[in-house]
């Protein structure tokens, strides 16, 4: 599999490409298999209505223990008080605790059989004591085939590390539970089992928006693995925004800044080179600037700036010591963010193709 890195590459982007430019009937599809299997199926536009549907489906008026497995747990889940009391992992795992609720996060849905995959959960020991389960699946993480999820993650991890030791569960039904009867001296068993009603929740997380867009749709193949951002010399400055994140702010029409998009770029390339779905970052953050620069005549800075960027081959030519001076200062001197960057190159602005062909 490591021998040839750049056709993993071209195939995972053509993974990425056949299911976005059919999107919708891949997920009509995963539905119906969803459905089929007994599964309950919701799908939630924004973080308001899938936290107010999950807090609807928890069945006491009060003091629903719910577990959490997920990246960022919402305060609309705590705004009514005393509605829910949140069980550590910790503690429901090693039965110091109980909770007839676990809220957890999956990593894909495979289409073709309609199941879902979840990698190094914390609550993969406590599936056989709930009442209920919610998964929340972002519908952009579905992939067609299951054949493709060894590649993905592979490309995920990268060649240093190890991709398949990961801790998978792929659900493929709903699962069961557990309840213990009363003790009895008898030869019957004392345990029986009921399956476990589980949720999907389909999140769509302004993915719409995107999807009308046919250049930024490719934003839609990025796979959360994290390498544009340790080769960005803005995050490295800010840790604010990587690049896919740049771009998907922007793509958000409540995000009014439009001086965010140029104040967090160097249009280095960089990212271009490390990601392993050929995701075109420069063209798609041109594209933006392009957008924003003819629809706000007030931004002529920017559109100047846009010009050095779309010609930023050029600008490893700009060696000297003074001439980087009057560069830096001329296009950078109020954006102390890139200027520091900038005044820190003692070589090339952009270094990175060499790197990047050694390591994915």
């Amino acid at each position: 599999m490591h021998g040839d890195l750049q056709f993993l590459k071209t195939r995972a982007n053509f993974i990425r490409f056949s299911f976005i430019e059919q999107m919708e009937n891949h997920l009509l599809a995963f539905e119906s298999k969803l459905t089929s299997k007994n599964f309950k199926v919701k799908w939630m536009n924004d973080e308001s209505e899938l936290v107010e549907f999950i807090c609807k489906s928890m069945s006491k008026n009060n003091y629903n223990k719910v577990c959490f497995d997920i990246q960022k747990i919402s305060d609309k889940f705590f705004e009514k008080k005393n509605f829910i009391k949140k069980v550590s992992i910790d503690a429901f795992e090693n039965n110091n605790d109980t909770a007839e609720n676990l809220i957890v996060q999956a990593d894909f849905g495979v289409v073709e059989n309609g199941s879902i995959v979840l990698i190094n959960k914390l609550s993969k020991n406590c599936f056989n004591n709930l009442e209920k389960l919610f998964i929340i699946l972002n519908i952009n993480n579905l992939i067609v085939k299951q054949n493709d999820l060894e590649l993905l993650l592979f490309l995920q991890k990268g060649i240093d590390e190890n991709s398949f030791n990961e801790d998978i569960k792929i659900f493929s039904a709903p699962p069961s539970r557990i309840i213990t009867k009363n003790f009895q001296f008898s030869n019957e068993d004392n345990y029986t089992s009921e399956k476990i009603e589980v949720y999907v929740l389909l999140y769509s997380d302004d993915i719409i928006e995107i999807l009308e867009d046919n250049m930024l749709r490719e934003t839609l193949y990025c796979i959360n693995c994290g390498k544009c951002k340790e080769v960005c010399p803005v995050f490295q400055q800010t840790k604010q925004y990587s690049p896919i994140e740049l771009i998907k702010y922007h793509c958000n029409e409540d995000n009014k800044r439009v001086s965010i998009l140029f104040e967090n770029t160097t249009l280095c390339g960089n990212c271009n080179e490390v990601c392993p779905v050929q995701i075109n970052f420069t063209q798609l953050i041109i594209h933006q600037m392009q957008y924003f620069s003819r629809r706000n005549s007030n931004h002529e800075k920017n559109v100047d700036l846009f010009k050095v960027f779309s010609r930023r081959h050029k600008m490893n030519k700009v060696n000297s010591k003074f001439r980087r001076y009057f560069f830096v200062r001329k296009y950078f001197g109020k954006n102390k963010k890139l200027a520091n960057y900038f005044s820190g190159c003692k070589e090339e602005f952009f270094n990175i193709t060499q790197k990047a062909n050694q390591q994915l």
